[in-house]
């Protein structure tokens, strides 16, 4: 039996953004209703933004509008998983 947290969407975003507006972009992203974590990375990528919900299409609008709204993000790759390790893909 799979538990509804782990059959939960879920997509890492991995950001590149402008230094100044680095803590801004995380206190912005935390008020976001699929943000599960923010996490400040060191190397190619600045933040990493875990999403979660039920609803693709609310993980969906958080990359695709609300991210996209927020000042000093240059750029944005997102990696959406497809289902649950160990699942037959439907």
């Amino acid at each position: 039996m799979v538990d509804e947290k782990s059959s939960r969407n879920q997509a890492y975003v991995l950001l590149n953004v402008d230094y100044k507006h680095q803590k801004d972009i995380i206190n912005k992203a935390r008020l976001l209703p699929t943000v599960a974590n923010v996490k400040t990375m060191y190397g190619i990528y600045d933040l990493m933004i875990i999403l979660e919900s039920n609803d693709m299409g609310a993980i969906k609008k958080t990359i695709d509008v609300d991210l996209h709204e927020l000042d000093g993000i240059t750029n944005i790759t997102s990696l959406v998983t497809v289902g649950i390790a160990g699942a037959i893909l439907e």
